[in-house]
């Protein structure tokens, strides 16, 4: 009597998981394709969908900014090998 429990149990068990592997398969990349339409709309419009033109300028030119500051130099290291 408990033996067959287990098989029922077995059974059922399989039958859920093959189910969830199915959902997963159909609706599993919602991320992804919710990414991908935003890197869509980035390449035609030059900025996020979640941040206003202004909001993208300012982030452009906070960039080109940093862009063009100086690097500080690369220092020599001592006789004992310390920098």
């Amino acid at each position: 009597m408990l033996a067959n429990a287990y098989g029922i149990f077995i059974c059922v068990a399989g039958v859920v998981g093959i189910a969830w592997i199915i959902y997963l398969m159909r609706n599993g990349d919602k991320d992804r394709h919710e990414e991908d339409a935003a890197r869509i709309f980035f390449d035609e419009h030059g900025h996020w969908p979640d941040e206003t033109l202004e909001e993208a300028e300012a982030e452009r030119a906070r960039i080109a900014a940093s862009a063009g500051a100086p690097v500080p130099g690369v220092t020599r290291a001592s006789s004992d090998g310390l920098v």
